[in-house]
């Protein structure tokens, strides 16, 4: 055990790290004298997971128990103690996991062992640095280990811990199966050291009842995890050291009936998402319910927030002033340019080369933009309902360079110069201009005749900017120093 004067500066040091984050929870774990051995049922596996879609390694661990410390089957344990220590290492940042349960060889239905995977992780992981982030998560595991003792009562059990299946469902687990419409497989059990009532159903449901003492103290453990939320379209989407999660709202609606089922009418309840498993904690009550809240349901939410406010900015800020703070910054307004050719559409890719003091002021920005390719001819009549019949022949990508230039009055076309050599250079079949105030007339005659050339040109002037601006007024306000704009009342 840790020693009872280490832990007031253990606490404050991890405290301080888990705060800042990232980087600092990878190099600055929890220290104390067993750091870096193993905690059972704890381990973090010395080698990396090789996942077909991810080229970076990954860590992982398994919780699995034996016959010698746990009796009978041994599901709840591999179940009810893979969800906590995950729940905790989210909540300290340290990643949100994947758990995939390994199933037994000779007992169908029993869960051998958890695998669980940190596809998601604050850190950044390569081949090289793999050894001391496993070294970090050995050490953040068994930190977790010893605060989950007064949760799990590790050392409170001198004799095998016994598992007493329920052949009487409690009253709360009747109530439970009946709103599940009485899923077929269902296993309620109670055990000693640690002590539960465990309840699982094959609809994905896990709930777990311990002692008021035992969740309040698993309630503390948790407190570092106030991720920044908000509402999406379908789920609440949840951002926390640098890591997303999405818990969509019928599983959320699901997970709070369940809890009042068993009559846990907790007024704050904990919910903590991981990439397929989300916690829901009452009061003397853990549900956890299987389904999808990583990264790919926050990204769909993501889409459809800025789908959403693209429309509602051409509601509300259509007629919106725009003041420009003069004199203009090249650095800070060919950010913004950027940030505003991201939000194009088509555009996958946006990205600065060079610098912005480059040659005549102006840096090249690379942009990958996919545009539709022109439709097959048809050969007979063409037209049915006039409606042309055209197949589709999809899309493709071309590769544009945008420069970004500002002068006080005109861009001329002395300030846009070899435009031909720096498409060759880039091997680019576009280019975009965005200038600052306007262009002039014969630099429009240049780009208009390079235009009906193969080469794609186009360009922006202010009033370009501030149209895009009123559809993106949350780009307006990331520069207070360049920019503000007004609505009008």
């Amino acid at each position: 055990m840790i020693r009872m004067m280490d832990w007031k500066d253990l606490f404050a040091t991890v405290a301080t790290n888990i705060s800042t984050g990232g980087q600092e929870t990878l190099q600055k774990p929890p220290v104390f004298f067993c750091a870096d051995l193993t905690h059972e049922p704890f381990r973090v596996m010395k080698e990396p997971a090789r996942i077909e879609y991810q080229e970076d390694p990954v860590l992982w661990g398994i919780v699995k128990t034996t016959s010698w410390n746990f009796a009978g089957d041994r599901t709840d344990l591999h179940d009810v103690f893979s969800l906590v220590w995950v729940a905790v290492l989210r909540a300290f940042g340290i990643g949100s996991a994947w758990l995939v349960d390994d199933p037994h060889p000779a007992v169908p239905g029993e869960i051998d062992a958890r695998h669980l995977l940190f596809l998601q992780c604050a850190w950044k992981i390569s081949e090289s640095s793999f050894e001391t982030a496993r070294k970090s998560l050995n050490a953040w595991s068994a930190f977790a280990f010893h605060l989950l003792d007064d949760v799990f009562n590790w050392y409170r059990g001198e004799y095998n811990s016994d598992i007493v299946r329920q052949t009487e469902h409690p009253k709360w687990a009747g109530r439970i199966i009946k709103y599940l419409r009485n899923p077929s497989d269902v296993f309620v059990s109670s055990r000693t050291f640690p002590f539960w009532i465990y309840s699982s159903q094959d609809r994905g449901v896990t709930v777990v009842r311990l002692p008021k003492v035992r969740v309040s103290n698993l309630r503390a453990i948790l407190t570092p995890f106030a991720p920044a939320r908000t509402n999406g379209e379908n789920s609440y989407v949840i951002f926390a050291n640098g890591i997303p999660n999405a818990i969509p709202y019928k599983l959320d609606k699901r997970a709070r009936k369940i809890l009042l089922l068993t009559d846990d009418k907790c007024s704050d309840v904990i919910s903590l998402p991981l990439d397929n498993h989300c916690l829901f904690i009452g009061d003397k009550t853990i549900v956890a319910l299987r389904g999808e809240y990583g990264r790919e349901i926050y990204e769909d939410e993501r889409k459809k927030m800025m789908a959403r406010r693209s429309m509602e900015n051409r509601v509300f800020f259509t007629e919106s002033t725009i003041k420009w703070r003069k004199p203009l910054k090249a650095d800070e307004l060919e950010s913004l340019c950027l940030k505003l050719i991201e939000r194009e559409p088509g555009v996958v890719r946006a990205k600065p080369v060079g610098t912005v003091y480059d040659r005549d002021g102006g840096r090249d920005i690379l942009i990958d933009w996919k545009i539709p390719n022109a439709h097959e001819e048809h050969t007979g009549s063409g037209v049915i309902d006039d409606v042309m019949e055209q197949k589709s022949k999809g899309t493709k990508t071309i590769r544009f360079i945008a420069q970004v230039k500002s002068r006080s009055k005109t861009i001329g076309k002395s300030d846009v110069q070899d435009i031909r050599d720096t498409l060759e250079h880039h091997e680019a079949e576009g280019f975009l201009l965005i200038a600052f105030p306007r262009i002039s007339a014969a630099l429009v005659n240049h780009l208009d005749k390079l235009g009906k050339t193969k080469t794609r040109a186009e360009w922006w002037e202010s009033r370009d900017i501030e149209e895009r601006l009123r559809r993106h007024p949350d780009i307006a306000k990331r520069y207070p120093k360049l920019v503000t704009l007004h609505p009008v009342p």
